[in-house]
């Protein structure tokens, strides 16, 4: 299972910190690499254009400037995707309970709320025979 499906059953910290920490590493990958196409696309769209001066393609700079780009594109991308992350932090699908049948996560509004009008389930471990409660 992933990281985001542990934490919906579990609740613990560990697993929503996992998930955040790989989803900003694709979105940095994503974002790097997009910005890095996108100069290498442009520095070839300028070079073929009538009126520039003729230069040997690729020029020297363009590996640097790819280069640059994409480490600040990556870095912007996984700042942002980290930071809107941390909205994911106390939502749960799956209500979690303690064995006082209370709520565990924040979020919970009152008598009023989805997580607080949940009853717990009690179903019976067929391979062990053990009441577990839910």
């Amino acid at each position: 299972m992933d990281d985001w499906t542990m934490y919906q059953i579990t609740g613990k910290q560990s697993y929503i910190d996992s998930f955040r920490k790989k989803r900003a590493f694709k979105a940095g990958l994503m974002g790097g690499s997009l910005g890095g196409i996108g100069v290498l696309c442009t520095s070839m769209m300028a070079s073929s254009m009538p009126g520039t001066r003729s230069q040997a393609w690729p020029p020297a700079w363009l590996p640097r400037r790819c280069a640059g780009v994409a480490l600040l594109g990556g870095i912007l991308s996984a700042g942002s995707s980290w930071l809107a992350s941390r909205e994911l932090v106390g939502q749960f699908v799956i209500s979690q309970w303690t064995e006082g049948g209370e709520t565990v996560h924040e979020g919970d509004n009152g008598p009023g709320s989805i997580a607080a009008s949940a009853t717990p389930v009690t179903f019976t471990d067929h391979s062990g025979g053990v009441d577990r409660t839910v």
